[in-house]
């Protein structure tokens, strides 16, 4: 939720899955389309960090797709490193379907 002058707005969501004990994952993170562009992407991020830290998940990881561009551009600037590209071949629920090209970001924390 924020507040826009007299407006509050459901803005949007993301998970937090463990992997092992050391690390996370950053699932679906979504900003509503009305309320991108105004830096709620970047402190989600930055609150999904701050949890990792709390949980002593010293590394966070996510993927996306090159048809998120806008996120790319995020996660490159906050530090995250590329550490493996791939094309998916079939749908799954972790994938979007055949010929989409996901890239998998890992940061330390």
């Amino acid at each position: 939720m924020a507040v826009f002058g007299s407006l509050l707005m459901a803005t949007g969501m993301f998970g937090l899955e463990a992997l092992g004990e050391h690390a996370m994952e950053l699932r679906r993170m979504y900003v509503a389309p009305a309320a991108r562009r105004r830096g709620i992407a970047r402190k989600m991020l930055a609150f999904a960090e701050q949890e990792c830290r709390r949980r002593v998940r010293l590394q966070l990881q996510l993927s996306t797709s090159e048809l998120q561009e806008d996120a790319l551009a995020l996660y490159r600037n906050a530090g995250y490193e590329n550490v493996r590209e791939e094309i998916a071949d079939a749908s799954s629920n972790k994938t979007l379907g055949g010929g989409v090209r996901r890239y998998h970001f890992t940061k330390r924390l």
